[in-house]
């Protein structure tokens, strides 16, 4: 005869379930991205050619480089890219269990970080196409990347905060 566990406590299961929903969300965002992308290179003008570019424009930019245009090799930032994955996976496994908003902020960023690296082998560069200031492109997997790095950075601050130490 089988015996049923008593007391079963769902909440650790639905709390993983939410963070791969929302993990799923974001590969659905770089996705839509790299549609974006693909498309934005054949109907977006070259930001060289805009002629009052204003607050706000769009227009492709070729980034060559890493953030802020940084010039590196490409094996040097497929490299970096690598040592940074691997450091956000063990990120990951070390607090899948206890801190599961901490694991899907890592996630975050190696999804969107993903979305850049494929601009980087199939194009060459990576593809921004949202302009400010004429000066600053970006695309939606820089935003994806800097939403994951604020929450893993305010998750990380509210740990230190409440216990004094950082177990990340």
């Amino acid at each position: 005869m089988h015996q049923m566990q008593e007391n079963l406590d769902t909440r650790g299961l639905i709390k993983k379930i939410n963070i791969i929903g929302y993990a799923i969300i974001f590969v659905l965002i770089v996705i839509a991205d790299e549609i974006v992308k693909f498309t934005a290179l054949k109907i977006l003008p070259d930001e060289g050619s805009l002629v009052d570019p204003a607050f706000f424009s769009l227009a492709i930019h070729k980034n060559f480089g890493i953030a802020f245009d940084i010039p590196f090799k490409m094996w040097v930032i497929v490299l970096i890219s690598l040592v940074i994955g691997f450091f956000l996976i063990q990120i990951i496994i070390r607090n899948w269990g206890n801190r599961p908003k901490v694991s899907l902020m890592a996630m975050i960023i190696i999804i969107g970080a993903a979305g850049n690296m494929y601009d980087r082998l199939v194009y060459g560069f990576t593809v921004d196409y949202i302009m400010f200031f004429s000066r600053l492109a970006i695309n939606f997997s820089d935003v994806v990347i800097l939403v994951g790095v604020a929450g893993l950075l305010i998750l990380t601050q509210r740990k230190q905060l409440k216990s004094g130490e950082d177990d990340i």
